[in-house]
């Protein structure tokens, strides 16, 4: 697994939020309506997408488990200019993540995951920040799709 460190600064998103967990699987419940507003806006056009993660504190191993409640955003970014209407605006908090490529089914996504934490992460020098974790892909993703690529964003920050 190739892991690069970047910091990013904060980003302003437009989008749309649920309050979901592992066992409910509602990732197209909020994927859905909003991929459908986007298609009916004559003025969207967005490339870039970004499927955030607000778990909060009960990101700590161990603490998270499959019916923990945690916020799910669908988000975009476009360039300066007004608010698109319909979104909430999104704040993505900056700082330092690590990054990798997770190329599969979203199905497939916990594998990659579970690498990173397992595999990558005790012995990088780092250990997980509480800011949002999230994924960015182009507008050809398909989650079903083994083919799929997308860029994992985990939050970072240097072991005390």
């Amino acid at each position: 697994m190739k892991i690069l460190i970047s910091e990013i600064t904060n980003k302003k998103l437009f989008g749309s939020s649920i309050q979901t967990s592992f066992a409910k699987q509602e990732t197209s419940k909020l994927w859905r309506p909003f991929r459908a507003k986007i298609a009916i806006s004559p003025f969207l056009n967005p490339k870039k997408f970004y499927s955030i993660q607000r778990y909060g504190s009960e990101m700590k191993i161990g603490v998270l488990g499959m019916d923990t409640l945690f916020e799910k955003i669908a988000a975009f970014e476009i360039e300066e200019g007004e608010h698109p209407e319909g979104f909430e605006e999104i704040n993505l908090e900056g700082g330092l993540y690590a990054v990798f490529e997770h190329q599969g089914s979203a199905l497939d996504f916990q594998k990659s995951l579970q690498n990173f934490l397992e595999n990558w992460l005790p012995g990088s020098g780092y250990e997980l920040d509480s800011r949002n974790h999230f994924e960015t892909f182009d507008e050809n993703y398909d989650p079903f799709s083994a083919n799929s690529v997308e860029l994992v964003w985990i939050p970072i920050k240097r072991l005390e």
